[in-house]
């Protein structure tokens, strides 16, 4: 499971700049100058520690994948970029074995895997996802 402690020991190891930033679109974003990463957080925008924590293990995948994109780029490329942040946070972060630990504490529904993992719902939901339908896990139902 993350810690936040995790997301900035990370960015100090790999010499990423977290940098506070009001007015963006989003609540955070990752850029790339050089070979030197930035994650950019609106924190006018996030409006709870959970948020926070998913905000940032997301930015994180952007970072450790590469998988930026620029803002006019289409459809397909953000989508893509997305994916691939999207399935290192499942990978690292909300794992097989992480899902199965909270499902044998009784969490089943959607909300209760969220308290459990103290990240936003559609997190879960998509690393949920991930492991059963595209990589065909057999995971305990849960209430999505």
């Amino acid at each position: 499971m993350f810690d936040l402690s995790q997301f900035y020991k990370y960015c100090k190891k790999n010499d990423i700049l977290v940098i506070p930033f009001n007015g963006m679109p989003a609540e955070g974003a990752t850029i790339r100058d050089g070979s030197r990463y930035g994650i950019f957080l609106d924190f006018t925008k996030i409006q709870t520690t959970r948020q926070l924590r998913g905000v940032c293990i997301h930015e994180q995948g952007h970072a450790a994948t590469g998988a930026l994109h620029k803002v006019s780029s289409p459809f397909e490329t953000v989508e893509r970029s997305e994916h691939r942040a999207n399935r290192w946070v499942a990978e690292n972060y909300l794992t097989v074995d992480n899902f199965r630990e909270a499902f044998a504490a009784g969490c089943t529904d959607l909300w209760q895997l969220a308290e459990w993992f103290d990240v936003p719902e559609p997190d879960v939901q998509r690393a949920f996802q991930y492991w059963t339908e595209n990589r065909g896990e057999c995971l305990s139902p849960i209430k999505i």
